[in-house]
């Protein structure tokens, strides 16, 4: 359960007065230029170490002593602390940071991976000075205690071992919103599964496997217990049996410098940094390995992936609109089964796609709507209601359907009842187009327009079945809101198709 913003806040600014105040400075400088370094956990203790040495040699800027201070902060903290000075979210699992006082903002970031740099960049491009050398490095694995490493039969875990790692143990990782290594497995899954369209199930199915542990200690622990492989790096999983990811991949441990800071303190940096390179024993002597050279990363890949990760295991709210006008007993191809057939499936099956904790309720609409099942909770018993309202479902006499008044009255619907951090959908199945006169495609526009409320976004979404659905119409209603429309003419493609309209990656 997340904290209270108030308490997460509080929390957060606690950790970093107590580490800031247990580190301390490095060697008899008390004034001078003060040059705070914000270091990951694992790396902070030898960055600690090679600045003592540093300190000894009574480094001067312009005549005045420089005085490090260390501190250990994660990186998704300091990400979203930095994110923030230019108002942007990225979205890690945690309250908004607040934006930093300027004194608290760290002239060097030495995070566990480049990805931090290029997701900050992605809300603010000038956030950091152009160079940022690796000071060490470390391979992120598969690590798990010795019998379960034996029982999984594997040297390295690829694309290709995918399959069988999932079926011979429970994959654990820390929240790879919050975590690198947990980041590269949820890429390692996504190139295994998602490459291929018509697995987007298995994809789901695959990241809501995950264990998902607080911290990387409890991660740790949990692997050393047995049956699960974890991702962390190697240089963290010490006892345990360490299976590399294929390809590589590694935490590259980046010297960052932040952009803005004064003119002193960008220039004892660069001293700190060639002391950090000089001091490589450091690093080594606690099981990193030497720095990395060119490192890269795709900012797109990343914002893929964690979108797929967001959209497949946060929590939903979603009302489901119905056609239940007479074509809906026609059949969706020459010989196949009826589109009100198709879509009972389609239903039934897409309720295994939403989390526990997501909201879900059912309309029926033809000439009119009916709310069938209002939205709540998906326990077991909403689950039971909507499956029996969905097998229930029978087609009206008419085929007059109101497409536009109901798309309406569920979207004011749904925005009324906004739930915040949640993806709140109205989800449309229809097998053609508005024919109830009193309201055009132009003046449902309109509306919508006028309904959206920018602090509470609604997407709607719109999936056709069978040949008499007016792609444009349904195109021109989902643009209105931000949402997607699918037409639909192969009852086998229906279910990937749902899935891939509730994915919103980006």
């Amino acid at each position: 359960m997340p904290l209270a913003a108030g308490a997460a806040l509080a929390l957060v600014a606690v950790t970093f007065v107590a580490v800031r105040a247990v580190t301390g400075g490095h060697g008899s400088c008390t004034g001078g230029v003060r040059l705070l370094v914000a270091a990951a956990p694992e790396i902070a203790p030898a960055v600690r170490a090679a600045a003592d040495r540093f300190a000894a040699t009574g480094p001067e800027v312009r005549g005045d002593c420089v005085r490090v201070e260390v501190t250990a902060a994660e990186p998704a903290d300091v990400a979203g602390r930095l994110a923030a000075r230019t108002g942007g979210n990225l979205g890690t699992a945690a309250s908004a940071a607040p934006s930093p006082a300027d004194a608290d903002v760290p002239t060097v970031w030495i995070p566990d991976s480049t990805v931090w740099l290029t997701r900050v960049r992605g809300a603010d491009q000038q956030a950091f000075e152009a160079r940022t050398d690796s000071v060490a490095t470390s391979p992120v694995v598969f690590a798990a205690a010795p019998p379960t490493a034996a029982a999984l039969g594997l040297r390295s875990v690829g694309a290709a071992q995918v399959g069988a790692l999932l079926a011979r143990a429970r994959i654990g990782a820390v929240d790879p919103r919050r975590s690198a290594a947990g980041l590269a497995g949820a890429g390692l899954l996504y190139d295994g599964i998602a490459t291929d369209p018509d697995r987007l199930v298995d994809l789901v199915r695959a990241y809501r496997s995950i264990a998902v542990a607080p911290d990387p200690a409890t991660l740790l622990r949990n692997a050393a217990a047995g049956g699960q492989a974890v991702l962390t790096s190697e240089q963290q999983a010490g006892a345990l049996t360490a299976l590399p990811l294929e390809p590589a991949a590694a935490l590259d441990y980046p010297f960052a410098v932040v952009s803005g800071r004064p003119a002193a303190n960008l220039a004892a940096a660069e001293l700190l940094r060639a002391a950090l390179a000089a001091n490589g024993d450091a690093f080594t002597s606690r099981g990193f390995r030497a720095p990395a050279t060119g490192k890269a990363d795709d900012g797109q890949k990343i914002a893929d992936v964690l979108g797929y990760w967001n959209a497949t295991t946060a929590p939903s709210r979603v009302l489901t609109l119905v056609d239940v006008s007479a074509s809906m007993t026609r059949p969706i191809a020459k010989g196949g089964p009826s589109r009100l057939d198709v879509l009972r499936k389609t239903a039934t099956d897409g309720l295994g796609l939403f989390t526990d904790d997501s909201e879900l309720g059912l309309w029926a609409y033809s000439a009119g709507h009916q709310q069938v099942v209002p939205v709540s909770a998906l326990n077991e018993g909403q689950r039971a209601r909507l499956s029996g309202a969905v097998a229930a479902a029978r087609a009206a006499p008419s085929d007059v359907c109101g497409l536009y008044e109901t798309v309406l009255a569920a979207y004011t619907s749904l925005r009324d009842g906004y739930r915040e951090g949640r993806s709140n959908t109205v989800v449309v199945f229809t097998d053609g187009s508005n024919s109830k006169p009193g309201m055009s495609l132009e003046t449902l526009r309109l509306e919508l327009e006028r309904a959206t409320d920018p602090t509470r976004p609604v997407r709607v979404v719109l999936l056709g079945i069978g040949p008499d659905v007016h792609k444009d119409e349904l195109e021109a209603i989902a643009a209105t809101t931000g949402g997607r429309a699918f037409v639909v003419q192969d009852p086998e493609q229906i279910g990937n198709i749902f899935l891939r309209a509730l994915i919103r990656t980006s």
